[in-house]
C-alpha cells in the first residue's frame, strides 16, 4: 500500500475539528472553554475525559489516553495510523497525497475502490427493495416472525435479494457495473458451461440479506438468508472471497459492537446473524458472529486486539458443542479465557430474548462457566465413566483441552479443578497435559508460518512518568504560551532538564515548529511522538496553564539548575569519602562544593525576586 505523504497528514490535522469529530461518536458537555465526557476508555461516573477545542486535543485524566485526531480514531476504532488517516479523510473529504505505488499495486487499490462502492450501492438498492418493493412481501414477513422491526432493519440496512436475474441485470446497468465486476465482487457467480446467459448469474436471489462490514463499516460482502427452502438446501450463503472478503478474517457485527467489547474488556461470541443482531438490539452489544464457517487462527488474532476474555453463547445442541470446541482451541492459544454460557436444551439467544427478555439471557451470561468446566460438565456430569478406554478417552480429552491454555495460571487452576471434580491424581492429569503440551509444540513447528504465527499482540503503551514538576510545567509552557517558549528558546545548552525523566521530551518540544498560537501544530507535533509520549504530552497540553508563563518557566529553570547543582555536590562529596583520595583532589573537591553551594544561594535569591512571587 503507498504512504501517505506528510502534508496530507498535516492537512487532516488542521482540517478536523476534533470536537466535531468525538461528538459524532457520543455527546460531548461543555465546561468552560472546554468539554467534558465520561471517557470511552475505561469506565467512569465522573467525567475526566477533556476535549480542547483550542488545543484540537483530546485527554482522560482518568486512564491517561490523549492525543490528538489521528490518535482518538486509532484508539476509538482500534486501526492502525495509515488506516485512521485514511478515514478522517474520507469523513471530512480530504483529499490525500499519498507516494506513487507501482502498477499493480495501483490496479489493485482501484479494483477495491470500484468493489466497495459496488457493494456499498447493492446494499441501498436491497435495503430499499426490502422497504418497498411488492416482490419483498415475504421477506418482511420473515423478518417480522423473528421479531425484526422496520427500526431495526434500517439500522442494519437489511435488504432483499430479487428472485429474477433480470431485475438484477436492470439495477446494474443503471448503476453502471458490468458483470465482470459484479462476478469480481461474488454478488454474480461465474457463468458455467451450461448456462446461456452471457456473463455470470446471481448468486443471492429471493433472499433475505444481511450486509458484512469490515471494521470501519464498509460493507464488504453479503450473507442471504433464504426464503423458499424448497429451492436450495443452503439456509444461509455467504459472499466469495474476494479482494474485500474472506470469511475466516471476519466477524458479523464487530464494526458496530467493537467499542461495547473494549469498553466491557470482554466479547460474546453466537452463532447467527439474527442472534447477533437481536441481542445488540436488547443492550447486550459487545457480541459477534462468525459467518458460518470454522473458527479460524484469524478470528482469535482479530479478537485479541479488542479483549482477551470471550463467552461462547451457542446453541445447546451438538452442532454448538462442537462450535464451542473449535472456537475454545483457537482463543486458548491467543491466551484469551474463554467460559461458556449454557444455554437452555432447544433454546438460541434469539429465542431466549422472546421468552425470558434480555435480563434472562444477562443472568446466563454473567453465570457462563470457564470452559473446562463446561466441558467436564457436557462429558462427565456424574464423574468418570467405569470403561478403563472410555476413562482414557474423556481424560484425554479434557488433559487436551487444558494445555491448549498458554495462560500457566489459567492453566494450572483448570487442572487443580479437573483433579478434584474427577477424583484422579493431580500428577497424572499434570502429565497427561505436558504428553498434549509436547505434541502442540511439535505442530506449530512444523505448520506453515500462516498457521504456527501466534505472536502476541503489541501491548498497550503506558503513560511516560515525569517525576519533576518542573519539566511538566515547562513542557506545558512550551507548547501553549508564546512569551515562555520565547525565553525558553533562548537558553543556552546543554539544558539543566535534559538527563531528567520526560527533559527529552522538553527539549524535543522546544526543536520541533510549534507555535503555541497555533494549535494545531502541537497537535500535529503530539503524532509524531511515540504514543508514551504523546499521552504525557497530551495531559499536559489540556491541563489548565498556569498565570504568569514567562516568569513561571524562568522560576521552573532556576529550580531545575539548583537541582542539578545538588546532585552534583551529592556526587563530589561521595567521591570525597572515597578512601585513598589524595589531598589535592579532596581540595579541589572542597572548593567547587562550595561554588556550586554560592551558585546555588544566588540561584535561590534570584528566585525570589521574580515578579510572580512578590
Amino acid at each position: 500500500m503507498s504512504r501517505i505523504a506528510e502534508e496530507s497528514i498535516r492537512q487532516v490535522i488542521d482540517t478536523v475539528s476534533i470536537v466535531d469529530l468525538i461528538s459524532s461518536y457520543f455527546p460531548l458537555k461543555r465546561a468552560g472553554t472546554s468539554f467534558k465526557a465520561c471517557c470511552p476508555f475505561h469506565s467512569e461516573r465522573t467525567p475526566s475525559f477533556t476535549v480542547s477545542p483550542t488545543r484540537n486535543a483530546f485527554h482522560c485524566f482518568g486512564c491517561g489516553k490523549g492525543g490528538n485526531a489521528i490518535r482518538f480514531v486509532m484508539d476509538y476504532e482500534n486501526l492502525p495510523f495509515a488506516e485512521a488517516v485514511r478515514k478522517l479523510a474520507q469523513k471530512f473529504s480530504i483529499t490525500l497525497i499519498e507516494e506513487a505505488s507501482s502498477p499493480e499495486n495501483a490496479a489493485a487499490t482501484a479494483t477495491r475502490v470500484r468493489l466497495l462502492a459496488l457493494h456499498r450501492d447493492a446494499c441501498t438498492w436491497m435495503h430499499q427493495l426490502l422497504l418497498r418493493s411488492d416482490s419483498a412481501a415475504a421477506a418482511r414477513d420473515y423478518l417480522k416472525s423473528r421479531n425484526i422491526s422496520a427500526d431495526i432493519a434500517k439500522r442494519w440496512l437489511i435488504g432483499y435479494a430479487p428472485a429474477e436475474p433480470s431485475t438484477w441485470r436492470q439495477w446494474a446497468r443503471s448503476a453502471g457495473y458490468d458483470d465482470s465486476l459484479l462476478t469480481e465482487g461474488g454478488i454474480f457467480s461465474p457463468a458455467g458451461e451450461n448456462q446461456t446467459q452471457r456473463g455470470g448469474y446471481p448468486r443471492f436471489r429471493h433472499r433475505v440479506m444481511f450486509p458484512i462490514r469490515n471494521d470501519h463499516g464498509d460493507v464488504i460482502a453479503f450473507s442471504g438468508r433464504i426464503l423458499d427452502t424448497d429451492a436450495s438446501p443452503a439456509k444461509y450463503i455467504n459472499s466469495p472471497a474476494t479482494p474485500l472478503f474472506s470469511k475466516s478474517h471476519t466477524f458479523f457485527g464487530l464494526d458496530k459492537s467493537k467499542r461495547a467489547i473494549l469498553k466491557s474488556q470482554s466479547a460474546i461470541i453466537c452463532e447467527g446473524q439474527i442472534d447477533m443482531i437481536m441481542c445488540f438490539e436488547n443492550g447486550i452489544e459487545n457480541i459477534v458472529a462468525p459467518l458460518g464457517t470454522a473458527f479460524t487462527t484469524e478470528h482469535a488474532r482479530l479478537l485479541k486486539r479488542h479483549t482477551d476474555k470471550v463467552i461462547l453463547c451457542f446453541d445447546s445442541d451438538n452442532a454448538g458443542r462442537k462450535a464451542a470446541h473449535s472456537c475454545f482451541s483457537e482463543l486458548a492459544s491467543h491466551d484469551i479465557f474463554v467460559s461458556v454460557a449454557a444455554l437452555p436444551q432447544g433454546e438460541d439467544p434469539d429465542s431466549l430474548l422472546r421468552s425470558g427478555g434480555p435480563s434472562l439471557l444477562r443472568s446466563l451470561l454473567d453465570s457462563a462457566r470457564d470452559y473446562i468446566d463446561f466441558l467436564i460438565d457436557s462429558k462427565a456430569p456424574a464423574g468418570l465413566p467405569d470403561d478403563p478406554r472410555d476413562r482414557m478417552r474423556l481424560l484425554s480429552e479434557i488433559t487436551g483441552a487444558i494445555a491448549r491454555t498458554r495462560n500457566r495460571i489459567t492453566q494450572e487452576s483448570s487442572l487443580q479443578r479437573t483433579a478434584l471434580r474427577l477424583a484422579v491424581p493431580t500428577e497424572e492429569l499434570r502429565r497427561m497435559v505436558s504428553a498434549h503440551a509436547r505434541h502442540l509444540l511439535r505442530q506449530r513447528d512444523s505448520a506453515p508460518p500462516s498457521q504456527s504465527d501466534h505472536s502476541p499482540p503489541p501491548t498497550e503503551s503506558t503513560p511516560l512518568t515525569i517525576d519533576s514538576p518542573a519539566v511538566r510545567l515547562l513542557i506545558q509552557l512550551s507548547l501553549t504560551d508564546p512569551d515562555a517558549r520565547t525565553f525558553l528558546l533562548a537558553l543556552p545548552r546543554p539544558y539543566p532538564w535534559e538527563d531528567l525523566p520526560g527533559g527529552a521530551l522538553l527539549s524535543r518540544s522546544l526543536d520541533a515548529s510549534i507555535s503555541p498560537d497555533s494549535p494545531e501544530s502541537s497537535a500535529a507535533w503530539l503524532s509524531s511522538l511515540p504514543h508514551e509520549e504523546e499521552i504525557a504530552a497530551s495531559a499536559l497540553l489540556l491541563s489548565k496553564p498556569p498565570g504568569h508563563g514567562k516568569d513561571a518557566a524562568h522560576h521552573a529553570v532556576l529550580s531545575l539548575h539548583i537541582l542539578r547543582n545538588r546532585r552534583s555536590i551529592d556526587l563530589l562529596q561521595l567521591r570525597q569519602r572515597q578512601p585513598g583520595i589524595p589531598n589535592d583532589e579532596i581540595l579541589i573537591i572542597m572548593q567547587e562544593v562550595a561554588r556550586l553551594q554560592k551558585e546555588n544561594l544566588d540561584l535561590g535569591e534570584s528566585m525570589r525576586n521574580i515578579p510572580m512571587l512578590s
